[in-house]
């Protein structure tokens, strides 16, 4: 997968080239400190993903959406924001203009991987949303919810490490079982939770929140 940051801050740039060059199935094509050099980038059709610092101070991130979606609809749905902040209203445009998702900064470099990934392959990665605890979930999650408590424990584990990038022959060692073991688990998964492939499962589980759960407890 192509990468193309756009950031002007040299620090969060540096740690952000670093996470990426530890994975080989993502490649650094380029970065942008400037408006112009940025909206270049979302017209490039050979990039699956523009990581943005929303933190920009040269950017004007809301103004390089509007001007994605102006110049090509398809740049836009690619863009992948990096935020400090889970209340920030640069999400709400961001979702109201069809962007790729927003991560937050504190995560764990495996997150942002995986976000990459999905945004690569069409999904899109929502940050929860603080300012509103008490707000019913969608019924789609709450049927999601229940299908969860058809999963076995080493079922919920393999979701968890699908979750975080990892192949199957890495969830294996992780678990100290056979690669056969965990193919099965994962396709039992994907019916019990009535999904596709493994990317909608990885997609589920960052929708849940079942990432965020392993961390805490």
């Amino acid at each position: 997968m192509r990468v193309f940051l756009i950031d002007d801050s040299s620090l969060v740039h540096a740690g952000l080239v670093d996470v990426l060059r530890g994975y080989p199935d993502l490649t650094l094509v380029g970065s942008a400190r400037d408006g112009p050099t940025a909206l270049e980038a979302t017209l490039d059709s050979t990039v699956d993903v523009l990581v943005i610092n929303t933190a920009c101070r040269s950017i004007d991130v809301v103004h390089l959406m509007h001007q994605a979606v102006h110049y090509s609809g398809a740049g836009v749905s690619r863009m992948l924001l990096l935020t400090n902040d889970a209340n920030d209203p640069v999400h709400a445009e961001a979702d109201k203009l069809g962007a790729g998702g927003v991560v937050l900064a504190w995560e764990e470099p495996e997150f942002l991987v995986s976000a990459i990934r999905l945004v690569s392959g069409g999904y899109r990665i929502n940050v929860p949303d603080r300012g509103e605890p008490d707000r019913a979930p969608p019924r789609r999650q709450s049927v999601r919810h229940s299908a969860l408590d058809l999963l076995t424990l080493r079922e919920r584990q393999v979701l968890k490490l699908l979750a975080r990038g990892m192949k199957n022959s890495e969830i294996a060692g992780e678990l100290v079982v056979s690669e056969s073991t965990v193919k099965t688990h994962v396709q039992n998964l994907l019916v019990k939770l009535g999904l596709r492939n493994r990317a909608s499962a990885v997609a589920v589980a960052y929708e849940l929140g079942i990432t965020r759960a392993e961390r805490a407890g």
